[in-house]
């Protein structure tokens, strides 16, 4: 049995900041989001995202993270190290899993 652990460099919202235009209009977030060059540098992910929404919403992770992680751009956010990682694990063990049907 294949096992593989990826974790998000500070927060995993940093991802979602990486591919910030794919993220454009959903929970509320701004239909102009543009990302931050260097995402995995930027302490308060959520508080990042929060700022780009309207003054009445406030990103909440048990409900907008698994809506945004739903629909976020994969190769955008492979701009990260850590999301790279993540996805270069997942092609890996997809393989072996393959190999061994």
């Amino acid at each position: 049995m294949e096992i593989s652990v990826v974790l998000a460099m500070k927060e995993y919202e940093a991802w979602f900041i990486a591919a910030a235009e794919s993220l454009r209009g959903q929970c509320g977030l701004a239909q102009d989001l543009v990302g931050d060059p260097n995402p995995e540098d930027i302490r308060g992910a959520k508080e990042w995202l929060s700022k780009r929404m309207p003054r009445n919403r406030r990103y909440a992770e048990t409900t907008d993270q698994a809506t945004l992680t739903g629909v976020f751009d994969m190769q955008a956010a492979r701009r990260t190290d850590s999301f790279d990682k993540c996805y270069r694990e997942i092609v890996r063990l997809l393989t072996v899993l393959g190999r061994s049907r």
